[in-house]
């Protein structure tokens, strides 16, 4: 998680993280080139992953294939993102959530 250890500083240049224990959306976060997404814990529900082109007033899900399928999740997981165009806000949202806690990070 951006540590060489679990005591030191976590060196990733900007982080944003947080939990969801039901639905709704994370903070918004201006990411540019290239970042980390990952979810842990124990859960039962559905995080997508969003981002907005106008400054945060309509998000619209990241497609994860050519296809447009939506980079939605229903496991922990880790990915890798890289986004060429600078100012662009990305979000999580638990669209679905049953039970548990879904711990995310956003990080660069």
């Amino acid at each position: 998680m951006g540590k060489r250890s679990s005591n030191a500083n976590d060196e990733a240049l900007e982080v944003l993280s947080g939990s969801f224990a039901a639905t709704g959306t994370s903070a918004a976060k201006a990411l540019w080139g290239d970042f980390n997404i990952a979810l842990w814990g124990t859960f039962v529900g559905t995080v997508a992953v969003e981002r907005s082109f106008d400054g945060g007033t309509t998000f619209v899900p990241v497609a994860r294939d050519t296809s447009g399928t939506a980079a939605s999740f229903t496991a922990p997981t880790s990915l890798s993102i890289s986004e060429p165009e600078k100012g662009v806000l990305y979000r999580l949202n638990c669209s679905a959530y049953t039970s548990g806690t879904v711990n995310y990070r956003l990080s660069q």
